[in-house]
């Protein structure tokens, strides 16, 4: 909204307007009688003052409404940037100029600024130092605006996988070196490179318990693929637009616009509610990238729509460690194969950490309290991602 109410609007306007009349009363009265040399002096600089009120207010008349460009360019429609992307377009915007057409002269008045990134146009309403409203594109360079911005993010950041999180978009960091492969995440590996060799996108979701790797699983998988990728935590954009808003699947269509990367990783769906634009995202995802892939809890969460074939083509459940994998984590430990079997893997690999540093007896000793914590979370209604 603009910052200034209509009555504030017009009573500044009627105070220049008065300042006008009065001014032109003040040349009036100092021709009333014979004007002395510095009266004409007086009456000139009056004149020439009047006449600069008189081409401002005409400026002002002439100057189109800010508030209204972005309704009212012919030929032109404009989407406004989404709130957490606005700082990225803005730090990459160069060329940056007033349109003086939309400019009444007075410093405090809103004013239209123009800038690309690259070819794209980006506009927005400034007041001041700030901006009141915006940015805004061009809606019909939607895609070549968002992939012009997208460029220059892959550039600055510099890395082929990057995280969508608390702190914004940063690199998404991950040691693909120090992960025990299970026989499932090897043979879902094969299965997906067979696909992405074939040129068929394809999209994956893995559902279980949390701890039980879901997360490492999928980056692991996707660092083997040797897919660049971009990574949502879906809890993030529920706290900034909640469960079931529109603006989340605007969100998610918008960073997809702007990275297009090989691989969505999409952490913790049934954060979310399954809505009819997040169901177009998952559709307008598969067609975008080569690989399509997300996390979940607990699948029963979902509505069956959005497991269908087409938004998610493969579902893989991760239910406990790979009986490879629990032995080499447990070495010696044999005699707790039974025990541990069950348990999701961050449990078997902090108790591995605990017996490396605080010794075997130690850890034994506290085995039973991660046993209990992770009956706890499995019994519990709502489970937090892994």
């Amino acid at each position: 909204m603009p910052p200034r109410t209509r009555q504030q609007a017009r009573n500044h306007k009627w105070g220049r307007y008065l300042k006008i009349a009065g001014d032109a009363g003040t040349i009036a009265m100092a021709l009333r009688d014979k004007p002395t040399p510095l009266d004409w002096l007086g009456v000139a600089l009056r004149a020439f003052g009047l006449g600069l009120s008189v081409r401002d207010e005409r400026r002002r008349a002439e100057a189109g409404d800010p508030w209204k460009y972005f309704a009212d360019v012919t030929g032109e429609e404009w989407l406004e940037v989404p709130d957490e992307f606005r700082r990225l377009v803005l730090d990459h915007v160069t060329g940056v100029e007033v349109d003086e057409s939309y400019w009444d002269g007075d410093p405090q008045s809103p004013f239209i600024c123009r800038g690309k990134i690259g070819d794209e146009v980006f506009a927005w309403i400034g007041e001041g130092n700030g901006i009141a409203d915006g940015p805004y594109l061009i809606a019909a360079r939607q895609t070549e605006g968002y992939r012009a911005l997208g460029e220059k993010l892959w550039r600055r950041l510099g890395g082929k996988h990057l995280l969508y999180g608390t702190s914004g978009l940063a690199l998404d960091p991950f040691a693909a070196e120090g992960v025990v492969a299970t026989t499932q995440m090897r043979e879902l590996r094969d299965r997906m490179r067979k696909f992405v060799d074939a040129g068929q996108a394809r999209s994956y979701l893995l559902g279980g318990p949390p701890g039980t790797g879901k997360s490492v699983a999928i980056r692991w998988l996707i660092e083997q693929l040797g897919l660049t990728s971009v990574r949502i935590d879906l809890g993030v954009l529920a706290k900034l637009h909640g469960t079931h808003s529109t603006s989340l699947s605007t969100s998610l269509e918008t960073l997809l616009r702007l990275l297009r990367p090989q691989a969505m990783i999409l952490d913790d769906l049934d954060r979310i509610a399954v809505t009819a634009p997040l169901l177009s995202f998952l559709e307008m995802a598969r067609r975008t990238c080569v690989v399509v892939i997300g996390s979940a809890n607990s699948i029963a969460k979902m509505m069956g729509a959005a497991v269908r074939p087409g938004r998610f083509d493969d579902i893989v459940r991760v239910d406990r460690l790979d009986p490879v994998v629990l032995q080499t984590l447990l070495a010696d430990d044999a005699d707790l194969h039974g025990r541990l079997a069950e348990l999701p893997a961050a449990y078997v690999v902090e108790f591995a950490n605990r017996r490396r540093v605080l010794g075997r007896e130690q850890a034994l000793f506290e085995l039973d309290e991660l046993l209990s914590r992770s009956k706890q979370i499995a019994g519990s209604a709502e489970c937090d991602s892994d």
